[in-house]
């Protein structure tokens, strides 16, 4: 084993601020924890859920003196990956500084024309790169990264994932108040678990540069030991299955499913899952066994309501499927987020409409209306570059709530305008179905004084419409 190394793991800050990243990133988690089971000194900053500014960045650097520092970035961090990148560099210009996520893998080499203080770029599936660089390996003989803008050959992806440890969340300093989990969260403390990796289908919009089109499935005994080790170790109460498509091996999952059961970890924990919605992915059968195994709610990637549009994206569904996956997985009494995208090519009135419309219909518990954002090496990147339909180039100004391009029919204004009434809509179709909310109207008839509290809920509703 190489001598023992001095290792801080940086999760930055979004190019919008954000209170508190909802759950620790799994890339640092597994990465950490690996090191610090080989001995290695590890620290891992989570600069929002920290609170952790620029400046304090700084003071921990110079406190904890690493030898390497390894940063993860989406391309909703450029800004902030920029800033550490640098003053680490200005601390010290020996301690190495890696990146890797799904914004460098897109970028490769690339990247140094943007991050002139980064060292090296892993790309793909990052752990053992990193590992293989932390031991001192040469770097012409590590596969999965680039340096002085040169691109090594690229690192297979794991054929099993068995070599995944515990995740030792003491090193991000885990606790429910510092990591609340994503709205709506069922249980606290909320933790999420990545099951499979991959995923095989070919929708325009999503960023593979990582795992690809390939699926590999954790075997169900890890994931199970994973469970058991989570709410024992850290009481987690509710459990998100963050894969892909948890539902794209039905046999795998219900294995899943029945040893839940089978061990009684559907008694004191929770579960939220993302499923497709195609009819040959979800049934009743597996519906009513997600049930049992205590899963109260299911992410489905909706996207739109006009087939058209679904077509252009490559989502490969049917309005049809998508009605019927919702009706069934309200009749098994299981609730539902519906995830819906605004300004993909071909977007104009009518299909947003449609989108409307298919949401009123299918009734989802939560709603998401999203932004289209070309990520990096998408082909919709490729198609809004041709058409000339980006009006924004620096990735530093790429955020979750802004439009970055336009369609054919609607310009940058008109996106904002229709965004603008589906989040009123939204807000006050909240306004009228949530429990929570008419109990605030009867509780300030009963005593005035709770109305700051109503205020509060309100604009917490209306912020995250927005």
């Amino acid at each position: 084993m190489s001598k023992t190394k001095r290792i801080l793991l940086i999760h930055p800050l979004q190019n919008i601020l954000s209170k508190v990243d909802v759950y620790p990133s799994g890339a640092l988690i597994l990465m950490g924890t690996m090191l610090n089971n080989m001995g290695h000194d590890v620290k891992i900053v989570h600069m929002s859920s920290d609170r952790i500014s620029i400046s304090e960045l700084k003071d921990i650097i110079v406190d904890f003196r690493p030898d390497i520092a390894g940063i993860t970035m989406n391309t909703f961090q450029t800004k902030s990956s920029k800033q550490a990148s640098k003053i680490i560099k200005e601390i010290d210009k020996n301690i190495l500084v890696v990146v890797g996520g799904p914004h460098p893998s897109s970028l490769r080499s690339r990247l140094f024309d943007y991050f002139p203080f980064v060292d090296i770029v892993v790309y793909g599936e990052g752990e053992h790169t990193f590992l293989e660089i932390v031991e001192g390996k040469s770097l012409r003989e590590i596969k999965g990264l680039c340096y002085d803008n040169k691109i090594n050959e690229q690192r297979p992806r794991s054929k099993d994932l068995d070599y995944i440890p515990m995740p030792n969340l003491d090193l991000a300093g885990f606790n429910e108040n510092k990591f609340p989990g994503p709205e709506p969260v069922g249980a606290h403390p909320s933790m999420y678990i990545m099951a499979s990796r991959g995923c095989p289908y070919q929708c325009t919009f999503c960023n593979k540069s990582i795992w690809g089109n390939t699926t590999i499935f954790r075997k169900p005994d890890s994931i199970i030991k994973e469970i058991e080790w989570l709410h024992g170790k850290y009481g987690i109460k509710e459990i998100f299955f963050q894969d892909d498509t948890f539902n794209l091996n039905r046999e795998w999952a219900k294995t899943i499913f029945y040893n839940i059961i089978d061990r009684k970890l559907n008694k004191d924990i929770i579960y939220k899952v993302l499923f497709r919605a195609n009819e040959y992915l979800v049934d009743k059968e597996l519906l009513s066994l997600a049930k049992e195994a205590g899963v109260w709610l299911i992410f489905y990637g909706v996207e739109s309501g006009n087939q058209e549009m679904l077509n252009r994206m490559k989502k490969n569904i049917t309005i049809k499927e998508i009605r019927r996956a919702f009706e069934l997985t309200h009749k098994i009494g299981i609730k539902t987020i519906g995830s819906f995208i605004i300004g993909m090519p071909g977007e104009d009135e009518t299909s947003i409409r449609d989108t409307f419309n298919l949401w009123r219909e299918i009734k989802p518990y939560e709603v998401g209306f999203s932004p289209a954002i070309p990520f990096p090496d998408t082909e919709f990147e490729k198609i809004v570059i041709g058409k000339k339909h980006l009006f924004v180039t620096d990735y530093d100004e790429y955020s979750p709530d802004k439009f970055v391009a336009r369609t054919d029919k609607l310009t940058r204004n008109d996106l904002e305008h229709y965004r603008s009434k589906i989040a009123i809509e939204t807000l006050i179709n909240k306004m009228v179905t949530t429990p929570y909310f008419k109990t605030i109207i009867i509780d300030f008839f009963k005593n005035p004084k709770v109305i700051s509290q109503g205020l509060r809920y309100l604009f917490r509703l209306f912020k995250n419409a927005l």
